[in-house]
């Protein structure tokens, strides 16, 4: 008598889906890094490879598109900086726009630079009318002593800056 054997066991289907779908989310999981990285992380293996120097007319040019032709506010931002600071990795910084963040007198962009790190621009900050305040304290990190400006871009279209300078005993950003 003729025996017909199964091919198709319930082991097997299940070992073929499990497979599947490990490869399939192996695949979608790795496209997500490639494609929905910041912009920063994709020049993160030429930062490795290469040495960047700053180019302080490129951090030049930052700041003029930044401001583009517009007069500067006197005391609208007020920005906080050490006078030194000892590590150039964790340098406390902090900054508050005077303004009354009602309909009108409110910072669109806070912009953070740095003019002698490889990439000068540090942060952006949005804000809107139901932020409350315009005031933000973070630990930036600097290549070496060098200029920290902060350009708040108001929603009626002023600009305001301020500088500090720093000292950096040990730098970062290498």
């Amino acid at each position: 008598m003729y025996l017909k054997k199964n091919i198709f066991t319930r082991r097997k289907i299940f070992n073929f889906i499990l497979g599947f779908s490990c490869v399939f989310s192996s695949k979608l999981s790795f496209a997500e890094k490639q494609i929905g990285s910041p912009f920063r992380d994709r020049f993160q293996s030429y930062r490795q490879t290469f040495r960047i120097e700053p180019d302080p007319e490129e951090a030049k040019r930052i700041v003029r598109n930044i401001i583009k032709g517009r007069e500067i506010r006197e005391d609208l931002i007020y920005l906080k900086a050490p006078d030194i600071a000892e590590n150039g990795n964790t340098v406390p910084i902090s900054f508050s726009v005077n303004c009354s963040m009602k309909e009108q007198d409110y910072p669109k962009v806070v912009h953070i630079l740095v003019l002698d790190n490889p990439f000068p621009e540090i942060a952006r900050f949005y804000f809107t009318p139901e932020s409350g305040e315009a005031s933000v304290a973070i630990r930036i990190r600097m290549r070496t002593s060098s200029n920290i400006i902060a350009i708040a871009e108001m929603s009626d279209g002023t600009v305001g800056e301020t500088k500090s300078f720093v000292d950096v005993t040990i730098g970062a950003c290498s």
